[in-house]
Formats: structure tokens, sequence, C-alpha cells
């Protein structure tokens, strides 16, 4: 799935999306505290997608895997589609 923080900050439906977005970034240590405190939602999606790529992305949920992590991810996911 291809995707901009433009189209990541669209798909975000819910507040907690976006708190949930600034969490990673303080707990994998993309950005401080200080700097997630006043960044935008925009700007909070752009760092995100810095170090994770969206596998899924639903209404209600949003599957991120670390890029470095992706070959691993595409090891073991089996896809079923129509």
């Amino acid at each position: 799935m291809r995707m901009n923080a433009r189209i990541l900050e669209s798909k975000m439906n819910y507040y907690e999306m976006e708190r949930t977005a600034r969490k990673i970034l303080i707990e994998e240590r993309l950005a401080s505290a200080e700097e997630v405190a006043v960044m935008t939602c925009l700007e909070v999606c752009k760092k995100l997608l810095q170090t994770y790529k969206v596998v899924a992305c639903e209404s209600d949920e949003i599957v991120i895997v670390k890029k470095e992590d992706m070959t691993k991810y595409n090891n073991i996911v089996k896809i079923l589609s129509r």
C-alpha cells in the first residue's frame, strides 16, 4: 500500500489514532515529547512514515510495520483477496 503523510492523515478517522501515533514517536524515540507536543497531525504522520510502512488501512484500524521488519512481515503474512 503506497502511503504518504497526507493520505495517512486523512485515514485517521479517530483522535485515538493520532494519539497512538504520537505515543509511538515518543516510545520509539523518533521524536521528543516536546517536539511531538507541537507537531501538527500531518507532521506526526510524516515522521511516523520515515520509520514505518502502512500495511493495512481500515476505517477503524491502521496497521504499521517498521520498514526494517518488512521482509519478515512479508514472509509470514498470507493475503486473501478477491
